[in-house]
């Protein structure tokens, strides 16, 4: 085991003007799972490709432990890479592919039948030890790939979005599998997904990126509870926060019948008075036609035991709000609701910086 620390990492790819990566600091406690997540191009994936030595550093320095790798071999890392098309030998069977870099690294028959057969009983695989990739579901396959990095005893785990291929069900599933394997085994792991449901229920730490820089890295409560940036509110979540831009007169703003007064704090950081309140779905509550905020419902989404209203505002300018309504007693499409929330519920951002104003 081992930690991982970027040092301003760069990466610029031969031909282009901006980096896919950028001046990455990020450090990962031994034994931490850590997911970088963020959209397609945001840098993730090219971040994990650097730390296994897929991809040149152009600038700073990545160090495992004690050793700068910057510019070592992907074989002298002591990496495990977990990709998501499986990689798996279509002609082994599912012993000969977990074992297969043992045998390649010569190790002794006796010693690569062990551990191969303890990845098989962690993994649930035992009665397709000697099945081909073929004879496998996905998620089998899946675990037969993460049972070929076990074996290895690697420092770090490195997995490149394992999931993408699978349904949902088997996703929620196979996502349990895999965060409570990697605590038992306590290896060091980054996982790269662009699944923000994934990022929550996964990760020890969440790093989000956009556009090769990284916005915000923290335990997945907090990037929920005080996202840095009008970016990871709008990025973490599912529905995401829902954002409106407003106007302080007096360094005051109104919204769904609550009366926002800025701090003298919020008034020293703010660039100006055009001010985006935050608001997360859940943190609205329905109230009267007349009362708070007035939005017309304009579809509802029923999920069982909630569902989601999405509504728009009345007025000049209509802005979308989605709100999480309960099972029973919910509004028709095409009606008018009102909608109230609590101080306590209400982030604020510099509309022109997206930075978090403070408390």
């Amino acid at each position: 085991m081992a930690t991982v620390e970027y040092r301003a990492a760069t990466r610029l790819y031969p031909g282009t003007e901006t980096p896919a990566v950028q001046d990455l600091d990020l450090n990962i406690r031994d034994g931490e799972f850590m997911v970088l997540v963020g959209p397609s191009g945001s840098g993730k994936s090219t971040a994990l490709r650097m730390l296994a030595g897929l991809e040149a550093v152009d600038g700073g320095e990545i160090h495992i432990g004690d050793t700068d790798v910057t510019h070592a071999q992907p074989k002298d890392r002591d990496i495990a890479m977990v990709f998501q098309n499986y990689a798996l030998y279509p002609h082994m069977t599912v012993r000969q592919n977990i074992g297969f870099h043992l045998k390649i690294a010569k190790v002794g028959k006796e010693e690569i039948n062990r551990k191969v057969d303890e990845a098989a009983r962690l993994l649930d695989l035992e009665p397709y030890l000697d099945r081909k990739p073929a004879k496998l579901s996905g998620g089998q396959r899946q675990r037969v790939a993460m049972g070929r990095a076990i074996v290895r005893e690697p420092r770090v785990f490195c997995m490149d979005e394992p999931l993408s291929n699978l349904d949902a069900k088997l996703r929620v599933q196979t996502r349990t599998q895999i965060a409570s394997l990697q605590r038992r085994l306590g290896v060091t792991t980054i996982y790269v997904t662009h699944d923000q449901v994934e990022a929550m229920t996964m990760g020890d730490r969440v790093a989000i990126l956009k556009d090769g820089k990284l916005q915000q890295c923290d335990t997945p409560r907090n990037v929920f509870d005080r996202p840095r940036n009008l970016f990871v509110a709008g990025f973490m979540g599912s529905p995401a926060m829902n954002l409106i831009p407003l106007h302080a007169h007096d360094w005051t703003v109104q919204f769904a019948g609550t009366r926002i007064e800025l701090t003298p704090a919020q008034r020293a950081a703010a660039t100006s008075r055009d001010i985006t309140v935050g608001v997360r779905p859940e943190g609205l509550r329905i109230a009267g036609a007349r009362q708070g905020q007035q939005v017309m419902v304009e579809m509802v989404e029923e999920l069982g035991s909630d569902s989601y209203l999405y509504t728009t505002t009345n007025g000049d300018t209509a802005h979308p709000i989605v709100v999480r309504a309960g099972a029973r007693d919910v509004p028709m499409r095409g009606s008018t609701i009102g909608l109230q929330v609590q101080r306590s519920d209400v982030h604020l951002f510099d509309t022109a910086t997206g930075e978090r104003l403070p408390e």
